[in-house]
């Protein structure tokens, strides 16, 4: 596992966490290892309560609940001290005497410990694109680990979905090109049908389900065989009254931070992103327009719309869409008749502005920063699978930046001025 990572979301379990290391509670703190045990415990009592409230018997509120208030449900328990056993093994964290455990560092171990929950339970992992997959506007590339770990994990079995808030309706080859190293990979292999039979994309949230051919193409899933009853349920009227609000607000928005942007309404989602392609807009800022889209569809005099919707923050742009990831993964796992308790969702973005917070309700989640994090997760989840062929991707993973790259190049140079 690799330690850093900087996080501009905050999280209230993982704040809690960390206040009871850094901040004195009854005149105390705790210690790294004192904290997790006691999160471990308090995350065990939480889902005894919520498993005596399905079976209908009288159940008290949590402790959890009450320190956090707001919190949700867990799928499984979280084995925290023996996440924090794996994530000492590669970082000093509890050697330290001076500087105290960070958020990114509690987030990690609490990811470790869900991980550590996977094999033998996931059957449908699904993914983020820009930043979980690869860096955000980039492609999958043949030679990329990533893509030698999501077939091992299809070849063993499990299915992978890419659940990305791109939409491109009756486009299969806009996703394509966003997965063209691992299919070129696939039909490289020969995979054969039981293999290509493990991938889908699910576009604009929620919105489109396309699923690969033997061909290694990707075809559209017809609307009838996958939407759930709720999707279904959606009117074309109550779209685009949603949809119009949510595009006022965002202009309005814009004007008020007099930025350069272009806007874009597509048939279930409108966004604004920089006009010119060298342009950033500051995250704050960023916040503030999706906040502020959220607040004006919240707080209409007649009422928030009758459908869904995501506002959310995506790092570099903003965009509104129709219904949600939660959505999303709900239809994906009607369609293959997997369990929430058996899938798993990795995304970048799970907070109040951000388009994975809601994956929550339907799925364990592993919160990640960038793909390298995402390496680290899925390394981790081949090697608890145990198969041979499982651990053998694993091993095969490079350490470092390949010798000859940019980046190897880089780190030379920077070993070279150091020990100069």
């Amino acid at each position: 596992m690799r330690g850093g990572g900087k996080l501009k979301e905050r999280d209230p379990l993982f704040e809690l966490v960390l206040k009871w290391i850094t901040k004195p509670e009854y005149d105390m703190t705790l210690t790294l290892r004192e904290a997790m045990a006691k999160a471990e415990g308090l995350i065990d009592h939480h889902l005894e309560e919520h498993a005596a409230v399905q079976e209908g018997k009288e159940a008290s509120v949590s402790e959890l609940s009450r320190k956090c208030p707001g919190i949700g449900g867990f799928f499984t328990r979280l084995p925290l001290i023996k996440a924090l056993d794996n994530y000492s093994k590669h970082h000093a964290v509890e050697e330290r005497r001076f500087v105290p455990p960070t958020l990114t560092e509690i987030r990690q171990i609490f990811n470790i410990a869900q991980v550590f929950e996977l094999p033998g339970r996931i059957q449908l992992l699904t993914f983020d694109a820009d930043d979980t997959l690869y860096e955000h506007g980039m492609d999958l590339e043949p030679d990329d680990w990533i893509v030698s770990a999501l077939i091992t994990l299809m070849e063993a079995g499990v299915s992978i979905a890419v659940v990305t808030a791109a939409g491109y309706p009756g486009r299969p080859d806009r996703y394509e090109s966003r997965f063209k190293g691992m299919l070129s990979r696939m039909r490289e292999m020969q995979c054969p049908k039981a293999i290509t039979d493990n991938f889908y994309c699910m576009g604009g949230e929620c919105n489109y389900l396309f699923r690969l051919k033997e061909d290694y193409t990707l075809e559209a899933v017809d609307d009838k065989l996958w939407h759930t009853p709720e999707i279904a349920a959606w009117d074309d009227k109550d779209i685009s009254y949603m949809l119009d609000t949510a595009e006022a607000a965002l202009r309005e928005a814009c004007l008020r931070m007099r930025l350069d942007v272009q806007f874009l309404r597509k048939t279930r989602a409108v966004g604004c992103f920089p006009s010119r392609a060298e342009d950033r807009i500051e995250y704050e800022v960023l916040e503030d327009i999706a906040l502020t889209v959220q607040d004006r569809l919240m707080t209409l005099e007649e009422g928030p719309p009758t459908v869904p919707f995501c506002a959310f923050n995506g790092n570099r742009d903003v965009w509104v869409d129709l219904g949600s990831k939660k959505f999303g993964i709900e239809a994906l796992q009607q369609y293959l008749g997997v369990e929430a308790i058996r899938t798993c969702h990795m995304g970048d973005r799970f907070t109040s502005t951000g388009n994975d917070l809601r994956s929550r309700d339907v799925a364990m989640t592993v919160w990640v920063t960038d793909p390298k994090e995402t390496e680290d997760y899925l390394e981790l989840l081949l090697r608890g699978m145990g198969k041979p062929e499982c651990v053998e991707c694993a091993e095969e993973r490079p350490v470092g930046p390949k010798q000859g790259t940019i980046e190897w190049e880089k780190a030379q140079v920077v070993q070279r001025n150091t020990a100069g």
